[in-house]
């Protein structure tokens, strides 16, 4: 972990970043450094620990300690308990940790990171929501409330995520925007798609300079997003429902049947079955966009799947394989890399780490911060390299990531159970700054 942050954010960047963070403890108070306080944070999830209790117990030792004083930068006695950690969260403004993240993750953009990952030149974003946390009864004042028709009324919070996603399975936080009413006070309840429009202009607003391609679901299949994605230069994947816009996926259809040159058949893996097709410049009211077709199914079953994309990008026999399948599909792994990871792989992301909307959020940023981290090591070939500069490695064929450690589960268990263990070593504290990570493209 000492090699991936030094060389990613080279300099001590990261420590550097913390220390910005408008400090909003009393001096009088304060006992521990924020880089300090930070760590011990993003530990607790790059560790899987689950809960602030279970990093209180796994911070007993001396080592541990030495470790994390080891990347903060910073010279404390011992390890600070995750209640003074929650004081900082329940007061630290909620615009901060987002502000770190980006930051990070616009350093790893101009250090061109994700250049091999580039579609049509732009990096691939894919927007959706998801649910963090349910209750029986309301939580604050920012609850969204659903009622039911035969249950009791439920309230939650939910949070609606932009993050960069690539062929090769990473699926970077960029911004994160909740999805909250302002207070009990409502004319109407916020919802996705009003959060999508504050996403987008933050998403402008941060990254200006960035070229995108837009991965939505059938939820922004409407005008105002297709201005939106025009007026930032943004390109789009855009899923386009048979409910959505009826009358437009009727003609659509129609337009596809009448024009049967305009597809070919493809065979993926596992013996899957593609017939892809597209009808260009479909008008819909004051736009013009093209759209895509992906019918699949497996040899031998009639049943099969159907998925429809509006785009900007047009196609034709020649880049249709990739259209669907670089660019529409790549959509789900905001799910399966994204959501899915966080709350199945112990990240534990619909576990209540703070009570306060301010610390939860802040604790949900934590998490993003410490996912990127993590995937970085997962990723990016420092295993590789580690392997190759370890003077005990002798006649030992060098592995990469996933054979090495066979899964995600058994590195974790090994990082947590030495980083409570064994000092940084010192290939790991000489090595950062001497070597370039990259990541697999192929």
């Amino acid at each position: 972990m000492k090699i991936v942050v030094d060389q990613f954010f080279s300099d001590g960047a990261i420590n550097k970043w913390i220390s910005d963070i408008s400090d909003p403890r009393k001096s009088g108070m304060i006992t521990y450094e924020l880089p300090h306080l930070i760590w011990a944070g993003l530990l607790m999830f790059i560790l899987r620990l689950k809960s602030r209790r279970q990093l209180k117990k796994e911070s007993e030792t001396d080592v541990f300690l030495a470790n994390l004083l080891s990347l903060s930068g910073t010279s404390e006695e011992t390890v600070a308990v995750p209640d003074t950690l929650n004081y900082l969260m329940e007061r630290l403004n909620v615009d901060e940790l987002e502000t770190l993240k980006a930051r990070l993750v616009k350093l790893l953009i101009k250090e061109r990171r994700f250049d091999p990952f580039r579609f049509n030149g732009g990096l691939r974003v894919a927007i959706d929501g998801t649910r963090l946390y349910s209750f029986n009864h309301q939580h604050c004042e920012h609850c969204l409330k659903q009622e039911h028709k035969d249950k009791p009324t439920t309230w939650s919070h939910d949070m609606l995520e932009a993050k960069l996603v690539c062929e090769n399975g990473l699926a970077i936080s960029l911004l994160s925007e909740p999805v909250q009413n302002e207070s009990e006070k409502y004319d109407k309840q916020d919802c996705e798609l009003k959060a999508f429009y504050r996403l987008a202009k933050r998403l402008r607003a941060t990254y200006p300079r960035t070229s995108l391609c837009l991965l939505l679901d059938g939820l922004y299949a409407c005008e105002e997003v297709l201005r939106i994605c025009g007026e930032n230069h943004w390109s789009y994947f855009i899923v386009l429902k048979k409910g959505s816009i009826p009358t437009l996926y009727k003609r659509v259809m129609e337009e596809r049947n009448a024009h049967p040159e305009n597809s070919l058949e493809a065979v993926s893996n596992a013996g899957m079955t593609q017939k892809l097709s597209w009808v260009t410049y479909v008008k819909y009211r004051s736009m013009y966009f093209h759209v895509v077709i992906c019918e699949e199914g497996v040899e031998g079953e009639e049943q099969g799947k159907t998925w429809v994309w509006i785009t900007d990008a047009e196609p034709c026999a020649g880049n249709i394989n990739k259209l669907v399948n670089k660019g529409g599909r790549q959509r789900w792994k905001i799910e399966n890399q994204g959501f899915k990871e966080q709350k199945r792989d112990d990240f534990e992301l619909e576990h209540l780490y703070g009570e306060t909307p301010t610390a939860w959020r802040n604790y949900y940023q934590l998490m993003q911060i410490a996912h990127m981290l993590d995937q970085l090591m997962r990723y990016g070939d420092v295993c590789v390299k580690l392997q190759e500069k370890s003077p005990e490695r002798g006649n030992k064929p060098i592995l990469p990531f996933r054979e090495y450690y066979q899964s995600t589960r058994n590195f974790i268990r090994r990082l947590a159970e030495s980083f409570r263990r064994d000092l940084f070593s010192t290939l790991a504290l000489e090595l950062p700054g001497r070597i370039q990570i990259r990541f697999d493209s192929s």
